[in-house]
């Protein structure tokens, strides 16, 4: 419990109270407090947050020069203090539901790994110290991947809360230059691409067990569309006189890929309304929770992923896509330029990855020194 005694810091209207019970380090842990005038001249205090999180007078003297800015500005502090991290977050999943965009695995994750500590916390209170213990506690059962989705959910939810509500405050998940809160780099691109025999078997294993998810499997492989493409797409999306699948893209953009007639026709086939989606969860309506765990029982009854630990190498249905790119390139047929195009990268980095695939791709550039030397002597 902290003591009721306001001690002055070396900021002008910054205090601190001890505590009589919680330590930190050597020290009794110290709650921080502004005080300052509203609009009315009215006396208010507010609470930056405790030493034991990260929170130190210059930050506590930050938070009041920004409250006094807000005010001079004519807004309320108040109501940007108020709205809390599962506020906003509840809010952001009705806009993205009403939108049609795809939320289950956000929704997901935040259940199961951060509502619990998150929900009822202000966002004005989430501190620097706060993101890095729950970075500590995540990374003990989570890939560096799925810290990066946790918190990038996080980072667009008070983003749209910011901008709905008109809000006045600093996202604090968001990555700043120089900061505390850092989160790892993800090194999870995929190494691993299919055999035409692995392809062939894995194909005929699904199946066996769920005609849907093999088709959905036979998409990703002979077009390249990536899993929440394959969700997305309606039975007006197929335009069979344009050879072309139409669907929201990574980034909510509206994009589209050539289709062979085989393709439009396994399509066609699922006979769906021109609202509906293609592919459908068991009891009707779009696929929420990411692909099957039939895919998963699928690769292993093959043993596709027998005593392969990195996950770079494991075979995903990811790597229908990374097949896809990666036949593409040892084709020699597709030029690094047509590649990206087929692929829909936004950058050439990222097509840059299937160089080496391509026949005689690094023996080639080689001979770009032979000929200079050559013509030189």
């Amino acid at each position: 419990m902290a003591s009721r005694k306001h001690i002055k810091t070396q900021y002008p209207g910054v205090y601190y109270r001890e505590s009589a019970e919680r330590m930190a380090g050597k020290i009794p842990d110290r709650t921080y407090e502004v005080c300052y005038r509203d609009a009315t001249g009215k006396l208010c205090w507010y609470t930056v947050g405790r030493h034991s999180t990260g929170i130190r007078p210059a930050y506590a003297n930050q938070e009041r020069t920004r409250l006094l800015k807000e005010i001079d500005a004519g807004k309320n502090p108040a109501a940007s203090r108020s709205i809390t991290v599962g506020e906003a977050v509840e809010a952001y999943l009705q806009w993205a539901d009403a939108e049609g965009k795809r939320t289950g695995p956000d929704r997901n994750r935040y259940e199961h790994h951060l509502q619990e500590r998150l929900s009822a916390m202000p966002i004005m209170a989430v501190t620097p110290q706060i993101l890095v213990d729950l970075k500590q506690r995540l990374a003990e059962n989570l890939g560096d991947q799925s810290l990066r989705h946790c918190f990038g959910f996080l980072r667009r939810a008070v983003n749209h809360a910011i901008d709905a509500r008109a809000l006045s405050l600093a996202n604090p998940f968001s990555i700043k230059r120089g900061g505390v809160f850092r989160l790892p780099r993800a090194e999870n691109a995929a190494v691993r691409f299919l055999t035409r025999d692995e392809a062939n078997a894995l194909l005929a294993e699904l199946k066996k067990r769920s005609g849907q998810l093999h088709d959905m499997a036979m998409l990703s492989l002979r077009t390249g569309m990536r899993a929440t493409e394959i969700f997305d797409l309606r039975a007006q999306g197929i335009d069979e006189p344009g050879k072309l699948l139409h669907f929201t893209a990574k980034g909510g953009q509206r994009q589209h890929v050539p289709a062979a007639d085989d393709i439009l026709a396994m399509l066609l086939a699922y006979d769906r309304e021109p609202h509906e989606h293609v592919f459908q969860a068991r009891g009707g309506g779009p696929l929420r929770f990411g692909i099957s765990e039939t895919f998963d029982r699928a690769v292993n009854a093959l043993g596709l992923n027998d005593g392969i630990t990195d996950a770079r190498h494991r075979v995903r249905f990811h790597t229908l896509r990374h097949t896809f790119a990666s036949w593409l390139a040892q084709s020699g047929e597709v030029t690094l330029q047509e590649l990206r195009e087929y692929m829909r990268h936004e950058r050439i980095e990222m097509t840059l990855r299937y160089a080496h695939l391509i026949p005689g791709h690094q023996r080639d550039k080689l001979r770009i020194i032979e000929d200079i030397l050559d013509s030189h002597d």
